[in-house]
């Protein structure tokens, strides 16, 4: 009897390169926290890798339903030894699931987080970095690779943004998924863990969302679900969209 492998995805570069996005898709339906009322269809969940010349950095590990696929495209992309960092997001379970599996396969020098109450499950060095909502700063996660640490206003738990300055990779966490394919892009499709806005005076984080990536040479978004958007001008019109809608749902 002859067992037929499923074919894992390939590593998809950003920006050049120096930032690969990494995971596998899931199905998107009501089973799914984050799922849009009505809605059924797949949807990625991504990690990314960025590469650097001491060592890379993972930022977010994926579920545990995506382990066959992220351990191969890190084999893609690592050389044997070559020192991982891995950096969270956020301390949820989309984020966080597949570190022991990483561990076990690669050399892992560190696992970084910020707040919450969920301390990573690793081996490894865990180191607990605080960033100010609203405010950023910059960290070597890894040998001779510093990444930009942004604490937005758009959250629910301390989450970070990672900022790869020299590719102009934003990547996003839980924010910014509302990409359901290169033609629908909705922003309230995002936002549906985030109903709570609807009575706050959600103006400063829709300003806030403008200013991150108006001040910076933003090139792709790479969010932890959905796809990414990719150009300069497509972000900054994204970043538009998502505010906008931001200050019509607190205006209610």
């Amino acid at each position: 009897m002859s067992t037929t492998v499923p074919a894992v995805a390939r590593p998809e570069p950003l920006a050049g390169g120096r930032v690969y996005r990494l995971g596998g898709e899931i199905l998107l339906d009501a089973r799914v926290s984050w799922c849009p009322p009505g809605v059924r269809r797949n949807q990625p969940v991504n990690a990314y890798l960025i590469r650097g010349d001491g060592g890379s950095v993972l930022v977010d590990a994926g579920v545990r339903l995506h382990e066959v696929e992220m351990l191969a495209q890190l084999g893609e992309l690592l050389e044997p030894g070559e020192p991982l960092s891995i950096l969270l997001t956020r301390t949820e379970m989309e984020c966080c699931l597949n570190i022991p599996a990483i561990e076990e396969r690669f050399t892992v020098g560190s696992v970084w987080y910020t707040g919450g109450i969920t301390v990573p499950r690793s081996s490894a060095p865990v180191r607990r970095v605080s960033v100010d909502p609203g405010t950023s700063r910059e960290v070597e996660v890894a040998d001779g690779l510093v990444l930009e640490l942004v604490s937005p206003l758009l959250r629910l738990l301390p989450t970070l943004w990672v900022f790869e300055p020299s590719s102009g990779v934003l990547l996003t966490s839980d924010a910014f998924t509302h990409r359901a394919s290169p033609e629908e892009a909705d922003p309230a499709d995002g936002l549906v863990k985030f109903a709570w806005f609807a009575n706050a005076d959600t103006a400063p984080i829709a300003a806030d969302i403008r200013r991150i990536v108006e001040s910076r040479e933003v090139t792709a978004i790479g969010p932890g679900y959905g796809l990414p958007f990719v150009g300069r001008d497509e972000c900054l019109r994204a970043a538009e969209q998502l505010a906008a809608h931001l200050e019509e749902v607190g205006r209610g």
